[in-house]
């Protein structure tokens, strides 16, 4: 590392960890942002995992009481951290960002590895045009990012699922199967929904091999064995630990049976407040489904680009969870400038970046005239998460064009200029 990449480092490094410190000494921050419901969840808040750790000291069952919903790997973790000072447990969501942004940082460098021999268009061949962006832009963009702040300062418990997911990535990509298994089952352990991301995982290995139809089926076997294994062992310590499995109910059944109708920023909430018993299972199948439903297309498509799949389905993740929040959008947001090269053939970005303002000021404008000043109405603050909802919707879709876009103007170098019009 040279030493301007090194006083970079330091740079981007000290002022995300000043920036959090110096705001963790706010209580009245802190405190405003763990109670958001933009951005902490029944099963991410960690005022619900302090009451669920309280239980689980005095040989209460910490799932009996309906409030903590998370992995019991949770409750052990912060059992260990709570014999620190608190400041420790303030840092230990600090180090979490910044590991997963130096993650984020290290896997920007590999993607540029691996797309150094795929066809490029002729202008990004001359030597004067830059290449890629620097893995350090990456670093920044996620650091700085607001939504990553605010969900850090509020200790959501996303931070654990957001890393273990990066991890993930990370060891796919430095070819060790057994790490990146591991971590994916971490994720999938602790928030169910990261499963989506195994098949793009799945890909990064079938696609460093020989296309041999055994090689790949032995990859593919050693995968998925290995991710059984992982997340079995998770389940059968977690059993262990709690000494039962109402885990299992209290965590997974309620992602997706959906018992708690808390406001959040994602689809479920309102509409099964307003949904008849009757239907309520069978919507409830649809909804789940609709999260799952885009995985093995999305893959498929991009077979030749798993890491452009994760940031897809990351996305769609972000959008059709049941109990989404801005830390699950800080992730996927995070992928967007690792494929810079894109960017140039979004066609909505201004409208996306002003979306995402417009949602940021009026949600808790509408949450606050709904709940506590009595003049509105549920159909205020759910409002403006179905206009953040089609914000996250466009820009998918446009990183979507801007990829086959690029890709038709690389096949098809004289017909760059012509725009595409289906019939």
């Amino acid at each position: 590392m040279s030493t301007k990449n090194k006083f970079t480092g330091v740079l981007i490094f000290g002022a995300a960890f000043t920036i959090r410190l110096i705001l963790f000494q706010s209580s009245s921050i802190t405190e405003t942002l763990g109670s958001r419901v933009e951005i902490v969840t029944p099963v991410t808040s960690f005022t619900r995992l302090t009451e669920g750790l309280y239980l689980f000291e005095n040989g209460v069952p910490p799932y009996d009481g309906g409030a903590f919903h998370q992995a019991p790997l949770l409750l052990a973790f912060f059992q260990l951290l709570g014999y620190l000072p608190v400041i420790f447990t303030k840092l230990t969501f600090v180090l979490m960002d910044l590991i997963l942004a130096y993650c984020l940082m290290n896997i920007a460098g590999i993607k540029q590895q691996l797309y150094y021999n795929f066809p490029k268009l002729e202008i990004e061949l001359k030597d004067n045009v830059p290449k890629e962006i620097d893995p350090w832009v990456v670093t920044g963009f996620y650091l700085f990012n607001p939504l990553t702040i605010a969900s850090c300062l509020s200790k959501s418990t996303i931070i654990f699922t957001n890393l273990s997911i990066i991890l993930g990535i990370y060891y796919s990509l430095k070819h060790n199967k057994s790490y990146g298994m591991f971590w994916i089952a971490m994720a999938t352990y602790l928030s169910f929904y990261p499963f989506m991301l195994f098949l793009p995982l799945i890909l990064i290995f079938t696609n460093n091999v020989e296309s041999s139809g055994k090689i790949i089926k032995s990859e593919i076997i050693g995968c998925v064995g290995l991710f059984v294994v992982w997340l079995s062992g998770l389940l059968i310590f977690s059993y262990f630990l709690v000494g039962s499995w109402d885990f299992l109910g209290a965590t997974y059944g309620v992602i997706l049976l959906l018992p708690d109708l808390t406001p959040n920023i994602g689809l479920f909430w309102y509409f099964f407040i307003e949904m008849f018993d009757q239907f309520r299972s069978f919507f409830l199948v649809v909804f789940q489904l609709h999260a799952f439903v885009f995985m093995v297309p999305v893959s498929t498509k991009f077979r030749k680009h798993p890491l452009f799949s994760i940031f897809i389905l990351s996305g769609i993740m972000a959008i059709f969870k049941s109990y989404p929040s801005i830390g699950d959008a800080s992730l996927y947001l995070a992928f967007l400038p690792i494929y810079s090269e894109i960017i140039k053939y979004m066609r909505y970005n201004f409208l996306t970046t002003n979306i995402f303002c417009y949602c940021s000021i009026l949600s808790p404008i509408f949450y606050h005239l709904w709940i506590y000043a009595g003049s509105g109405n549920a159909n205020f603050f759910y409002a403006i998460t179905l206009v953040y909802t089609i914000g996250n919707i466009i820009l998918l879709v446009d990183a979507t064009f801007a990829m086959f876009r690029r890709e038709f103007d690389i096949w098809n170098p004289d017909l760059k200029n012509y725009e595409i019009i289906q019939k």
